[in-house]
């Protein structure tokens, strides 16, 4: 019934995985799904506003459209019934005004040069008036920045000041923990153990899958992005599609790295984008800024350059937004149908582009051929079956372990603990980080506002001073303007007086004011249905968008819900499929139970046959030492009786005999043996009556007299033999076998070792398996301990070997572990952000900035267990002047007393801040090296 019960608690213990797997996936999926309809109300949401959109541009075009009509119309009347002059009228008004020009051509040839000067001033004093406002503006932003800057400094004080309360509760809770976790039992070591093979068995194949992982982690990225920043258009693979289906793999290959690539509408989204990938961890990406982005312009002429050849721009499908993008990343390559067309292009007519075949053979610009390359996405899988059977397998075991680890004490794990406060501790030094740089900042904007208010006063008496001659040239025009205008006036007096106007600048000046305002007019009208044009498109192509995406999501719910009740159906199955096992097992410890109580009443009842026995040996001991005492009896009366017999055939003595004759008798006393037969004992340890030699001799004792036969009768002899046999019967019925108390003896002993082995064993089994777990605690706190001192130490130290005027701050270094639980078994990640350089991988960065870095990780261990002395062989060989003196000055700064750096360098900008300087040279006589000294101490100002 134990096994039973155990093969019952093994099984549920299969099934939970599932049901916690099943859960799981019903937490996805109802998550998944809440995520669609969320943005399925958004998207109907937004194509609602874009149909409000729609209509209202349409309305507003329609409106502007009439309006432009009618002010048109309304011109057009306007300058028919204005000032409409004859032909004869207006030829001699030109003559009068050739006559005029005639007139005060002193006056006229100066003001048009005061004229000119004027606009010159007028232009310098918009400029001086200009820069006065910029200055202006700008001093009110940079005031409005200082004050956001003071809120944002006052806010990273409150987040240091509550994060390191926090720490500081956390690492009370770690130690108070500490105190109180118990021993990992020894299921959960087994239990590991299997698990790592497990994962040893998944390694190879969690390779394989890397590439469709990062795939993953990427669009979540990509997703967690456009929902953050807007202008995030997506990946290059998803923004575009080949026209026909073979194009596929040569669109593939010729997006290449690019595929992958994010297109955003701006620099600074890129930007923020990566410093959010960056605080996240969340791995790395390629932007496509569309504002910024270089890209080269397609040759038109590569589009019937040959046949079969085509570009690889015109074979592919994408928005006209993301047109520059698509340029970038295809540039001039063709898509050829065979490879002879290629090599048609590439090497029969020279042309340096890049030509790609439909089977994905590339011919490079500079003629290299790069062949045999699967398409995008179909590298070599591991067989499903064996993966999925090592998943069930490691879930199986990590539910085990859950299992296990509902017996440990509630609350968060020591090394989910140390996360978390290593966590704080890199949270309270970015804060620190952003604390400073905010002080930095804060201190060059008022320094900035002090600027600008000397600029500002330098500005104003330059601006009054231009104001003012403005002013004196406004006078002189004034006057020479009045000088011609009064000869003109003479002039068109009559001609004034017929067209009925005051004189003839107000002839000109509504004549030009109405001709500019009908140019206006048209031009602003003509402005606002170009505008509301091109939005109505880009409004319209913007609904079909949210329209497809909005069916798109709807079907996706749909997907979803279906899987949801799937899902919960196989929940309901596998629950029921618990409960049946759980009840069978309930059913089997009650058997168990019942099976017991039998159990021990047969125990009792052996005791009492146990007791019952012992009693019934101690009657057979007495018993046989009573049979004992009558075979002796036996043998000593037919000892008697053979002598008798003796004596008898001796003296001749006749006895009344019924059978037999005396001289069967042997007459030799030695062969007492032969007369007396001794029975040996049984195998089952009984004993039987002693069977006497008789001779053949029977004895008639009818003969006998009376007091003889009172004691020797055949009635009393045979009353002798009824009591013989029913005490040979009793002795043969109540005699145990005494052989198995000794076996009995010899098994309890055996047991008793073995029982003894077995508690031993279990015991050096605990002992081992808690010495282990100490030495794996005390190996995880001294790597944990060194870990976290030099990741807080390593920032700051890359930090003053690379900042500078043009970088206060320096640059950002930080560690990652990419295995938590058991941080010595797996790698430490190092990454180093130059200052002012986007984020790259380390082994892409150049030389000098490996360099650097290498210096800051180095200087970072050793500052954990310092030694007295460093040695640095020609660390420099690889920076330029300005980083020597970055590292030579933090090494001034480090050298002290108790510790001293050894630096070996060929470049004066290092070894000069030295404290003392040793040279080697070759000694020609004595062929021998030699050392020459110099102290540099007394050289210090």
């Amino acid at each position: 019934m134990e096994k039973k019960i155990k093969r019952g608690e093994k099984a549920l213990d299969s099934k939970r995985p599932d049901l916690v797997s099943v859960e799981a996936q019903i937490t996805h999926s109802t998550r998944k799904t809440n995520n669609a309809n969320k943005a399925k109300q958004d998207v109907a949401k937004t194509q609602s506003d874009l149909e409000d959109r729609v209509n209202n541009l349409e309305a507003e075009l329609v409106k502007v459209k009439r309006d432009a009509d009618k002010a048109q119309e309304a011109q057009r009347i306007m300058s028919q019934n204005n000032l409409a002059l004859s032909d004869e009228i207006l030829e001699e008004y030109r003559s009068l005004k050739t006559s005029a020009n005639l007139l005060a051509i002193e006056e006229r040839q100066k003001l048009e040069k005061l004229t000119r000067e004027e606009k010159a001033v007028i232009r310098a004093f918009n400029a001086l008036r200009e820069k006065h406002q910029g200055l202006e503006e700008k001093r009110d932003s940079r005031s409005e920045e200082i004050t956001s800057q003071t809120t944002k400094k006052t806010e990273l004080e409150e987040k240091i000041a509550g994060l390191q309360d926090e720490l500081t509760n956390k690492k009370q809770e770690l130690e108070n923990q500490q105190s109180e976790r118990t021993k990992i039992s020894q299921l959960e070591a087994q239990a590991n153990e299997k698990l790592q093979s497990v994962y040893q068995q998944l390694l190879q194949a969690g390779v394989d899958r890397n590439e469709s992982e990062r795939e993953r982690k990427l669009k979540d990225t990509l997703t967690s992005l456009q929902r953050i920043f807007p202008g995030v258009r997506g990946r290059v693979i998803d923004l575009c599609k080949p026209s026909q289906r073979k194009y596929e793999t040569a669109v593939s290959v010729v997006l290449g790295r690019n595929i992958d690539a994010v297109v955003v509408d701006e620099e600074k989204t890129a930007i923020d984008c990566i410093e959010y990938m960056r605080n996240q961890r969340a791995g790395q990406a390629t932007f496509i800024p569309l504002d910024t982005i270089q890209v080269k312009p397609i040759s038109d002429k590569f589009r019937s350059f040959a046949k079969g050849a085509r570009l690889a721009v015109d074979v592919i499908q994408y928005e006209p937004a993301v047109e520059r993008a698509m340029h970038h990343a295809c540039g001039n390559a063709l898509v050829c149908d065979t490879m002879d067309v290629a090599k048609y292009v590439c090497y029969e007519k020279g042309q340096e582009v890049k030509a790609v075949t439909l089977e994905g053979t590339i011919i490079h610009k500079s003629g290299l051929i790069t062949g045999g390359r699967s398409t995008h996405g179909g590298e070599k899988k591991w067989d499903e079956k064996d993966v999925q059977g090592l998943q069930k397998s490691r879930d199986s075991l990590l539910a085990k372990l859950r299992d296990l680890s509902k017996q440990k004490p509630r609350g968060k794990t020591d090394e989910n603990l140390i996360a978390e406060i290593s966590q704080l501790e890199s949270y309270i030094t970015i804060a620190r980080d952003e604390l400073s740089a905010c002080k930095t900042r804060l201190s060059g904007l008022k320094e900035e506002l002090r600027h600008l208010d000397r600029e500002i006063q330098k500005n104003g008496p330059e601006l009054k001073k231009a104001q003012k001659e403005h002013g004196k040239l406004q006078e002189q025009i004034a006057t020479l303007a009045e000088a011609v205008n009064s000869a003109e006036d003479e002039v068109f007096t009559d001609f004034c007086r017929k067209i009925r106007v005051e004189n003839i600048r107000d002839f000109e000046e509504r004549q030009l004011k109405l001709a500019q305002e009908e140019s206006e007019a048209r031009l602003r009208y003509d402005n606002q249905i170009a505008r509301l044009t091109h939005q109505l498109e880009y409004e319209t192509e913007a609904l079909r968008s949210s329209r497809e995406r909005l069916s798109h999501l709807q079907e996706l719910v749909k997907t979803e819900e279906v899987n949801l009740a799937k899902l919960q159906e196989r929940k309901k199955t596998v629950e029921q499929e618990l409960a049946d096992l759980q009840e069978g097992i309930s059913t089997h410890k009650e058997e168990l139970t019942e099976l017991q109580e039998v159990l021990d009443e047969k125990s009792k009842t052996v005791e009492q046959a146990k007791r019952t026995a012992l009693r019934s040996s101690r009657i057979l001991e007495q018993t046989l030492k009573e049979i004992s005492a009558n075979n002796d009896e036996i043998e000593k009366l037919a000892m008697e009786r053979s002598t008798t017999y003796r004596k008898c055939r001796l003296e001749e003595i006749k006895l009344p005999l019924l059978e037999g004759n005396l001289k069967n008798v042997p007459m030799e006393e030695n062969l007492r043996d032969e007369v007396a037969m001794d029975v040996d004992d049984d195998e089952d340890g009984t004993q039987r009556p002693k069977a006497v030699q008789n001779y053949g001799i029977e004895v008639d004792f009818a003969d006998i007299d009376d007091e003889e036969r009172e004691d020797g009768s055949p009635d009393a002899l045979a009353e002798f033999d009824a009591q013989i046999a029913k005490l040979t019967t009793e002795i043969e019925r109540i005699a145990p076998n005494m052989k198995a108390m000794e076996r009995l003896d010899d098994v309890e002993q055996k047991l008793a070792e073995t029982e003894a082995e077995t508690e031993k064993a279990r015991k050096d089994s605990k002992t081992a398996r808690e010495h282990f777990q100490d030495v794996q605690r005390r190996r995880t706190e001294l790597f944990m301990k060194a870990y976290t001192h030099i990741s807080d130490r390593i920032d700051q130290v890359y930090k003053d070997l690379t900042k500078g005027k043009a970088a206060p701050m320096g640059g950002v270094a930080y560690l990652s572990l990419d295995d938590s639980e058991e941080p010595y078994s797996g790698g430490i990640k190092y990454h180093a952000m130059p200052p002012m350089k986007r984020f790259r991988d380390m082994e892409q960065l150049s030389g000098g900035e490996k360099t650097v870095a290498a210096l800051a990780l180095l200087f970072a261990i050793h500052s954990y267990q310092p030694a007295p002395f460093f040695v640095l062989d020609e660390v420099d060989a690889a920076l330029d002047n300005t980083n020597v003196a970055k590292v030579a000055n933090y090494i001034k700064s480090q050298a002290s007393s108790s510790f001293q750096f050894v630096v070996i360098s060929l470049k004066g900008s290092l070894y000069e801040r030295g404290d003392s300087l040793v040279g080697i040279y070759r000694d020609q006589e004595a062929n021998s090296s030699r050392t020459l000294t110099l102290d540099l101490t007394q050289y210090d100002e």
